[in-house]
């Protein structure tokens, strides 16, 4: 191709490239008229984008696959070029476009949630150490002037006292800049591709384990039920989901479930056997495959988890926000302590 893409769509991106997509294959727009259309509507500030429809755009018209002309962009994840694939394989195409909307849409929503749940605290940091340099680069300058006009006993005594005050100031000074060092340097390595590292330490925290477990399972529950839904087998479906999940527990899970589907199992017995959802979602599956009615089960299964993971990341927010809000008051109330530390002394040398 004469022109290349750089880097994956972001998930709002992919969540509107999937929807008009969807619209107009329902409306009987062909792939490749649709393809062309959205790229003469998309903005020319919109470089990527662009580029991306261009090629796309010209590979339908050698003849490609949309697949293979998603392929080409290389700006979509290998999950969705495959489900895309199996989906005009089965002739479900307009249903998976759908289904692939809503998931990058609800991504979106997630991580705009998680979004916002971090920046809480990094203004909270932001306001202490502001607070901090003004006390240590205005406030006790001054009392050290104001000492050093004072004479004998009273300049001693006073010096003593603001040296403490300096020193509490200066300590919660460096804490809170290594904090806010800390969740930079892992928002910088999560959007540079080390999440790894960045969720080993977010797995110490009980409350942070619970949520990325469930995000994980959120996301491999949605992916199974879209690539069902697109006419894929279910051990392909299993095999093509386990590469959205990024937690090795969960994904040494589903590689057994896979092994035992192989095998012969359904995946309900082996979502059973694993323990994959909790017992009560588990047994769940078990008559609702028996009855035909798995898609309908996951569906509900798929709600459930959005609706723990949105519960969690609130739980959080409204964890950290009463407890960053206290910190605030308590370093206030510091400070000004520190202040008086210092007159303190005064009245004390003076009396």
């Amino acid at each position: 191709m004469s022109k290349k893409t750089k880097g994956m769509l972001s998930d709002a991106e992919m969540g509107s490239f999937f929807e008009n997509m969807a619209m107009m294959v329902k409306a009987g727009i062909t792939v490749n008229e649709a393809v062309g259309l959205l790229k003469d509507e998309t903005d020319p500030a919109d470089v990527r984008m662009g580029t991306a429809l261009s090629v796309m755009s010209e590979s339908l018209s050698a003849g490609d696959s949309f697949e293979d002309a998603m392929k080409a962009s290389a700006v979509f994840p290998d999950y969705a070029t495959d489900m895309v694939g199996a989906a005009e394989y089965t002739g479900r195409l307009e249903d998976t476009l759908f289904h692939l909307s809503d998931y990058y849409v609800s991504e979106n929503s997630l991580k705009k949630t998680m979004a916002s749940a971090v920046r809480y605290p990094l203004i909270l940091f932001g306001l202490i150490i502001a607070l901090l340099i003004v006390m240590l680069t205005l406030v006790f300058p001054a009392f050290y002037g104001v000492y050093n006009n004072l004479g004998g006993s009273v300049t001693a005594s006073s010096f003593r006292y603001i040296d403490i005050s300096f020193t509490i100031c200066r300590i919660m000074l460096w804490v809170m800049v290594a904090l806010v060092v800390i969740l930079l340097v892992c928002l910088i390595m999560w959007k540079c591709g080390k999440k790894e590292s960045v969720r080993k330490l977010m797995m110490k925290f009980p409350a942070f384990r619970r949520l990325l477990e469930n995000l994980d399972l959120y996301r491999f529950t949605s992916c199974f039920s879209m690539f069902l839904g697109s006419g894929e087998l279910q051990e392909e479906a299993m095999k093509n989901s386990i590469k959205v999940v990024e937690g090795a527990e969960l994904k040494a899970k589903l590689t057994r479930a896979l092994e035992k589907m192989e095998a012969g199992e359904s995946f309900s017995q082996v979502a059973y056997e694993e323990k994959i959802y909790d017992s009560l979602n588990n047994r769940m599956l078990i008559p609702a495959e028996r009855s035909g009615m798995l898609d309908s089960v996951l569906g509900k299964l798929l709600r459930n988890l959005k609706d723990n993971n949105e519960a969690h990341i609130s739980h959080i927010a409204n964890t950290l926000e009463p407890l960053l809000t206290g910190v605030l008051m308590v370093f206030i109330g510091l400070m000004l302590i520190s202040l008086m530390i210092p007159l303190i002394g005064i009245m004390n040398a003076i009396g």
